[in-house]
């Protein structure tokens, strides 16, 4: 899935790269400072990994220039993302009706799942995230409330805490926004109704929200990734070499990445990629303050991330490249 969105937004980016070359991409700038440092701090790591290594950590810094810099420059289509979010709704179900267990992927890597929909990214948390946003972007833009009823129905059974989190406090901002606690209120009942006829199956932890194996997990990415990060305060490890530092330090058994997104930057990138990274955020925080579709879904990002690397999941970044105006 990802490889061939990879595939596609590569050749968008190279249709597109005069717009992003262009003076006015006021992303520009910030995204290649970033970018910049990554590539310091895999420099500075070329001497403690392999070229290969090394190699895999570039091939991601790139995929995060190539997503990040298409934001603003591809022109819109108001009916791509509503299709793309039901769609994923759609199959999420199916695939919850036709195919509930699918333990079975462990072979291959994926945490096993059993009566939770995974949908085609085979991920509950990041799929019940894309859902998150196509929520925000059905009602902000009064589509018909079927639509938002199925995509609900689809999140709801992600048993995704992260993403219940992620809706409460994006419905909580349009609120604010337009000064009626209508979206607040309700959304916070639905959430509350939601996990008292969410059905459990006692076979299946992944149901089970007040699960904790799940947390304590996520505390020890944190401990495991600040630990990293205090052993190389600068520069980090370098970027998305996060993997091969773990392997290297005792103890580890995480995966990949951080269970968080701005610990990732400070353990791959150091205290100087987290201030330019911090720097990249406010830009777009700055571009979304008059969309609030934008600044919305930035928010449920953001939270999202706390608890999941949301904020470099290849979909998410094409979500916010096009939601922002052209």
């Amino acid at each position: 899935m990802n490889l061939l969105l990879d595939l596609v937004v590569g050749i968008l980016w190279v249709l597109k790269l005069p717009k992003i070359l262009s003076r006015t991409n006021k992303l520009l700038r910030p995204i290649l400072t970033f970018g910049i440092v990554g590539v310091i701090s895999l420099l500075m790591a070329s001497f403690r990994f392999s070229p290969a290594e090394i190699t895999v950590g570039a091939m991601y810094l790139l995929r995060w220039i190539v997503y990040s810099s298409l934001a603003g420059v591809v022109i819109q289509s108001i009916e791509v993302l509503p299709l793309v979010g039901i769609g994923t709704a759609i199959l999420g179900i199916l695939q919850y009706i036709i195919i509930p267990d699918v333990r079975f992927l462990e072979t291959w890597g994926w945490d096993p799942h059993y009566y939770r929909i995974v949908g085609a990214l085979l991920d509950p948390g990041f799929t019940g995230l894309i859902l998150v946003l196509t929520l925000i972007y059905l009602v902000i833009n009064n589509y018909k409330k079927v639509w938002w009823v199925i995509v609900y129905l689809a999140l709801a059974l992600t048993y995704s805490r992260a993403s219940y989190l992620a809706f409460f406090t994006a419905f909580t901002w349009i609120s604010i926004q337009k000064k009626n606690w209508k979206y607040s209120v309700l959304s916070f009942l639905i959430l509350g109704i939601t996990i008292v006829v969410l059905p459990r199956y006692s076979s299946g932890e992944g149901v089970k929200l007040e699960r904790s194996s799940t947390i304590y997990a996520r505390i020890a990415s944190w401990k495991k990734a600040w630990e990293i990060f205090s052993d190389n305060p600068i520069i980090g490890v370098g970027f998305n070499t996060y993997r091969y530092a773990q392997k290297a330090a005792p103890e580890s058994h995480a995966g990949a990445g951080a269970d968080s997104s701005l610990l990732l930057v400070m353990a791959t990138t150091g205290i100087v990629g987290l201030l330019f990274y911090l720097k990249y955020l406010k830009v777009l925080w700055k571009l979304s303050t008059q969309h609030l579709a934008l600044s919305t879904s930035l928010i449920a990002i953001f939270v999202h991330s706390f608890f999941l690397n949301s904020l470099f999941y290849p979909a998410v970044m094409l979500w916010i490249a096009l939601l922002i105006p052209v």
